[in-house]
């Protein structure tokens, strides 16, 4: 994988720029942070990228996806988990059925970088696969992480993406229809997907990306704080004026009201104002942690020693005392039946449909709370969920 260029109004930002446009210029001249989560992030990509060109010589040999059964290091290198290795499998047998179901053989790219300057000042990203052919464009965008999910249904980051590929493939292919995939190994099981008609991105694309692109790269407009900011790690999110004008009064009301005397419209207005401030509270205690271990100084807090958990310093030589002292080797270690999830991907999902779905039952989620613009359909209290229809 080369080194890492970055758009100021890059396609993982996206989200952000567009519904809070000075955010671009705000956070231009701040320093990048790093983290272990980011780190392994991009080994997983890596990983990725590696497992996928490996296989595509053996597609285009006539052969099916080869799974990877253990890490692609360099001598002297720490090997890959197993659950990055399950996730780099995962990426490409999906990416392998996309390519087996085109109707010609498609066009496939691997961290192709894409050019969106006719729509952004300056804009670029790289995309980490597409297919092309026959008319279909298919964006594939793999997440390592194992927080939120993201949704691909009207997404800016691959929408983004999805531009600049037509931008770079509409003379050698008629597109007419654009797919995009977001593959999260780490939090569903399976890959989703949405369509829209080549038409709307553009429509899209003109009506909303463009002006806000331009609107961004001037640095105008004004701070719309909301799940952007934590959602596309804003840089200037803790420190945020426009975050703490908008919760800044609800932290300094006082009393603030019972939830058993407001009525059901007071309720309601309450649960849209504080929406966030948990996530807020708890950015901004991380936010403190991190400027005290830099030897900051912060008026009414400090660092303290946090509770120890005691560990093993060699399991296997603790193990073989306790059996030399007359413990059963079998009451040392648990044994633990593998999930449904696992099962599957040992089987193949085809052939676990066939042989176990006399024995797997699924039970409706439960009610969660939602705000009324959720697509999912509404929980009746005394009728249940609707059944979904097939």
């Amino acid at each position: 994988m080369p080194p890492v260029k970055h758009a100021l109004l890059g396609a993982s930002s996206a989200a952000r720029w567009i519904a809070c446009t000075p955010s671009a210029q705000a956070t231009a001249n701040l320093p990048g942070e790093t983290s272990k989560y980011a780190e392994e992030g991009t080994r997983a990509h890596e990983l990725c990228e590696a497992h996928l060109r490996n296989n595509l010589r053996q597609w285009e040999a006539g052969y099916g996806a080869l799974p990877l059964s253990g890490s692609i290091r360099l001598d002297g290198e720490p090997d890959d988990p197993p659950e990055m290795v399950r996730a780099a499998n995962q990426y490409v047998s999906f990416i392998h059925d996309l390519w087996a179901g085109f109707s010609c053989r498609p066009g496939v790219f691997i961290e192709q970088e894409v050019d969106v300057s006719r729509w952004v000042p300056q804009g670029f990203g790289t995309c980490d696969c597409l297919l092309i052919g026959g008319g279909l464009l298919h964006i594939i965008d793999f997440k390592y992480g194992q927080g939120v999910p993201v949704n691909p249904e009207r997404n800016p980051q691959l929408m983004y993406y999805a531009l600049g590929a037509y931008e770079l493939f509409r003379d050698i292919d008629d597109i007419d229809t654009v797919r995009m995939s977001i593959v999260q190994p780490r939090i569903q099981t399976e890959p989703e997907t949405w369509q829209l008609p080549l038409a709307d991105l553009l429509s899209w694309a003109r009506e909303v990306l463009r002006p806000r692109a331009e609107m961004a790269w001037k640095g105008e407009g004004g701070f719309c704080p909301g799940d952007h900011c934590k959602k596309t790690f804003c840089k200037a999110y803790p420190n945020c004026r426009a975050w703490q004008d908008k919760y800044g009064p609800l932290a300094g009301f006082e009393p603030l009201p019972e939830p058993a005397a407001l009525s059901d419209e007071e309720l309601g207005a309450w649960l849209a104002k504080v929406q966030g401030l948990a996530a807020y509270a708890k950015d901004l205690e991380d936010y403190a942690h991190d400027a005290l271990l830099a030897g900051r100084s912060l008026p009414g807090w400090k660092l303290v020693q946090g509770r120890s958990t005691r560990k093993w310093t060699d399991q296997d030589a603790a193990f073989q005392r306790m059996e030399r002292s007359g413990i059963d080797e079998a009451l040392l270690y648990t044994r633990t039946p593998i999930s449904l999830t696992v099962a599957e991907k040992m089987i193949g999902k085809k052939k676990f449909a066939e042989l176990m779905s006399a024995f797997i039952t699924k039970a409706p989620g439960a009610p969660k709370l939602a705000a009324a613009s959720d697509p999912r359909p509404e929980y009746n209290a005394l009728e249940g969920f609707t059944p979904e229809e097939d």
